[in-house]
């Protein structure tokens, strides 16, 4: 496949992602960094702060295994690590939803030796039931009050309502481009889409959105993948970058779609933007299609209506060593696909990834399916 300019844009945007937050910095903007996919960036966006998402991925957890335990995920210790290494200096306050004992438990450790950056912890419900969603739209509304004293800046109806728009094209950009994927020979890969997707997460929002109407003017005249490949769909937690994707695609398999924190989950539901927006954000950010809620349902249907619309010929589960909401989804998901007849393949993995051992198993599934 030909290179692609645009693409190549989005790559160099992760990957001076910690540049663009220093120089934001710099601009005398307050930098708050976003734990997962779950943090309402709407509130940060509308508080003319840089929300940035965080990502884990170290080769050593030296510091981080004095305070926490070597069974905890290792996500939450690699950014422990880096906050101990002081890799992110440029953050003001760090936000955490209440998802897992690993938050929890790091939200409780940084508490008690530091308090630079900040911390705020998001108190998430875990049922989805009227009244859940009554007392999460109180916790979102603490939480602008929160920001609004810690930026010094008043967050306005006006404000909110601009922010849910950015964010919601955001949103519909991202969707055109994996709606390309769509297409028996794609013009864009999988770690590819991941790159740009990753790039969302750590880019002003105006500046991703600009750069995204460009490459989808660009891509439709690039170079198709040659047919062939077994269409895959990856679904798990944060990755932290393309490196498992890559691996995945150069061992035969083409990754079509994802069931991803870091893929379709960060951007597949749009915010309502009529009505009260605290409660419409609130709303949106609860009913995600993810393994904290209540039960499987919802990420069941997502990962279904997934596989079916992009014609996916197997799954690659990649679950994140010591990353129990995940683990203990994976048995539902597993039989349900099961039922199916969708063919699956579970990987384990951890930081820093196994290349070899990977790429063995992926050639191994991808044969059984050929």
């Amino acid at each position: 496949m030909k290179e692609n300019i645009a693409i190549d844009k989005f790559r160099e945007l992760f990957e001076k992602r910690d540049a663009i937050a220093t120089e934001w910095k710099n601009g005398g903007k307050k930098i708050i960094s976003c734990i997962s996919t779950y943090t309402p960036e709407e509130i940060i966006y509308a508080s003319n702060s840089l929300p940035v998402g965080i990502l884990g991925e170290v080769k050593s957890f030296a510091k981080a295994n004095v305070y926490l335990p070597s069974f905890s995920c290792s996500f939450m210790r690699g950014f422990l690590e880096k906050l101990l290494e002081e890799r992110y200096r440029y953050l003001d306050l760090v936000t955490l939803p209440s998802l897992c004992d690993s938050i929890w438990g790091f939200y409780s450790i940084w508490k008690q030796i530091s308090n630079d950056p900040g911390i705020f912890l998001l108190h998430y419900p875990s049922k989805r039931s009227r009244e859940a969603i009554k007392y999460f739209t109180e916790e979102v509304e603490k939480f602008k009050n929160f920001l609004e004293e810690f930026t010094g800046k008043s967050i306005f109806e006006k404000d909110l309502k601009i922010s849910i728009d950015v964010y919601n094209e955001n949103r519909r950009l991202l969707k055109r481009l994996y709606k390309l994927r769509k297409r028996e020979s794609p013009p864009i890969c999988g770690f590819e889409a991941l790159e740009v997707v990753l790039s969302s997460m750590t880019t002003p929002k105006a500046l991703h959105n600009q750069l995204l109407k460009e490459l989808l003017k660009e891509i439709p005249g690039r170079q198709e993948y040659p047919e062939g490949a077994v269409r895959l769909l990856v679904s798990g937690h944060i990755l932290d970058g393309p490196d498992i994707l890559k691996v995945i695609e150069e061992s035969g398999g083409l990754v079509v779609s994802d069931d991803l924190d870091s893929g379709s989950r960060y951007f597949w539901s749009l915010v309502d933007n009529v009505g009260n927006p605290i409660e419409n954000i609130s709303q949106r950010y609860l009913n995600l299609p993810s393994p904290y809620g209540p039960d499987a349902k919802r990420r069941i249907e997502h990962l279904i209506d997934m596989i079916n619309e992009f014609h996916v010929e197997g799954v690659v589960f990649l679950t994140r060593k010591f990353c129990d909401p995940y683990l203990f989804d994976h048995p539902v998901l597993e039989q349900t696909l099961k039922q199916r007849g969708i063919p699956f393949l579970h990987l384990e993995y951890e930081y820093p990834l196994a290349k070899a051992s990977i790429k063995t198993r992926v050639e191994a599934f991808i044969e059984m399916l050929r």
